[in-house]
């Protein structure tokens, strides 16, 4: 009898796992897909639980994985529909429809993608600025927006300088010892290791460079965690809610990264408070315009407020900013009419002398090329809005967007797109140049040419850039390893998978 019962239990509770997956995922994809079918949309075939997953497996193994939305534009146009295993994707490639999605007036029927939150939170809590939404997030980006003005970004300028002149010379160190010369540097790990260092010292404090053991300790467990973090991505163990609270596959160094962050944080606001920490920029940083953020309507920031929204600040900007410098020096490695241009800086820092405020408006060619880099291989890979009320965007063809729908809009796609950007693959920066009289900025094709990149830290990472590419520039050559291939990986960021080698040498 009792086994009986067990036996009614166990095949009830697959029954209903069924169900559950049944209504909540199969069905409602694939209602989705006929919504989209129906209304005159390209559609890659609906393969029952694997869609186009063969088809992307198969790019990455190949290291061609960014080709693959290129070929289906090719063979469907800018909009289409996939499948990445029971869900269905909206593949919008359309500057005018983008404009629609992206319109203010528009941001309450699109929330962000769940891998925001979900890799986020896993280190610094759901609240913070990229992860917030509506009226929260419009007050904490009213709050922290005076920490990102320009004003206050010039104060940064002495705190970038001096981690890049340092960097610039424990390099010629280490390469002057006979042992380092014929060896290789991998170009990621020296700019990851420096942005990391720039973006700590702006949000926290001075001293984090001298204390050794707060720094070595910092960087391993902010490393260690983002690189378990993406293996939980990939295996989809965070999108699981029961699985991604299991002790396992990894989740201890994941846990051990956010109590190492978390205490260095808490220590470092408490340090400040009570005027124990100094600073190194000549203004006040991060951590001083966080304490002094205010809002007429509500309080100002409780300690952990700050310590999440200066957290943010150091997740989101410290890769994307050293994987950027990678990828220009990938370009100026392999086009030398670029990197002679870039050269052009020393007629604005003769003598290699650092830059100051006053010199980074004149970096127009530096700055144009940075611009230009980061379309080409733009750092984040694709942004995935969700559809969260029905929606009709379109003048001409109206398109009816169901709720649920998830969007897609790929970076690489977009800036590559030979209607919007004559010669898209060849490496243009010219199509960047800012006007140095009027000081105007380029004109685009389309305003949503570029995809959505208005970020509160653009203004910093583009500072940030200039500085350390205007400065490694003219004391360095950089050779690019033969036969060395370079794969882009897509992880959280676009990569080179296999790092980006180069040989280096005095200027």
């Amino acid at each position: 009898m009792v086994i009986q019962i067990l036996l009614y239990l166990f095949v009830t509770i697959i029954f209903l796992t069924f169900v559950i997956i049944y209504f909540k995922f199969i069905r409602s994809e694939k209602r989705l897909y006929n919504a989209f079918y129906a209304q005159g949309v390209n559609c890659e075939p609906d393969v029952f639980l694997i869609g186009q997953i063969p088809q992307i497996r198969r790019h990455r193994k190949t290291g061609t994985r960014m080709d693959f939305h290129q070929e289906l534009m090719r063979k469907h146009g800018n909009i289409y529909t996939f499948c990445s295993g029971l869900m269905t994707r909206l593949m919008i490639s359309e500057p005018d429809l983008l404009a629609n999605i992206l319109h203010r007036n528009n941001a309450q029927k699109y929330t962000k993608p769940s891998v925001v939150n979900t890799v986020l939170s896993a280190v610094i809590s759901e609240q913070n600025l990229l992860v917030a939404e509506d009226n929260e997030h419009e007050r904490a980006r009213r709050m922290i927006n005076p920490a990102f003005h320009h004003i206050n970004l010039r104060s940064m300028t002495l705190t970038i300088t001096d981690r890049t002149a340092k960097t610039v010379q424990s390099t010629l160190i280490t390469l002057s010892s006979n042992e380092q010369k014929s060896q290789a540097v991998d170009l990621q790990i020296l700019f990851n290791n420096l942005t990391l260092s720039v973006i700590i010292t702006s949000a926290f404090r001075s001293d984090f460079e001298t204390n050794t053991n707060a720094k070595n300790v910092m960087t391993r467990a902010l490393t260690n965690a983002h690189d378990a973090i993406i293996y939980r991505s990939l295996q989809m163990i965070n999108l699981i809610f029961l699985l991604s609270k299991l002790p396992l596959w990894k989740k201890d160094v994941v846990n051990n990264g956010a109590r190492v962050v978390t205490e260095f944080a808490d220590q470092t606001i408490v340090d400040r408070r009570q005027s124990h920490s100094t600073r190194m920029s000549n203004g006040a940083d991060r951590l001083d315009l966080l304490l002094s953020a205010v809002d007429n309507k509500r309080p100002p920031f409780t300690d952990q407020q700050m310590k999440q929204q200066a957290l943010t600040f150091v997740l989101a900007g410290s890769e994307t900013t050293g994987n950027l410098m990678s990828w220009i020096f990938f370009v100026l490695m392999t086009h030398d009419d670029v990197l002679a241009a870039c050269r052009g800086v020393d007629r604005v820092l003769p003598n290699g002398i650092e830059p100051t405020n006053e010199h980074l408006s004149e970096l127009i060619v530096c700055e144009a090329i940075i611009n230009k880099t980061s379309r080409l291989y733009s750092s984040e890979s694709s942004f995935s809005p969700r559809c969260i009320r029905e929606h009709v965007i379109g003048i001409e063809r109206p398109l009816r967007i169901p709720m649920g729908t998830n969007i897609m809009v790929s970076n690489r796609v977009l800036h590559r797109q030979s209607d919007l950007w004559p010669r898209g693959e060849e490496f243009d920066y010219t199509h960047w140049m800012r006007d140095s009289k009027a000081d105007l900025k380029p004109k685009l094709p389309h305003p949503c040419a570029t995809g959505p990149r208005n970020f509160i830290g653009q203004n910093f990472a583009l500072l940030e850039t200039k500085i350390m590419l205007s400065m490694f520039v003219q004391q360095y050559n950089f050779e690019s390893m033969s036969r060395q291939r370079i794969i882009l990986e897509v992880r959280i960021i676009v990569h080179p998978k296999f790092g980006l080698l180069a040989r280096i040498s005095k200027h």
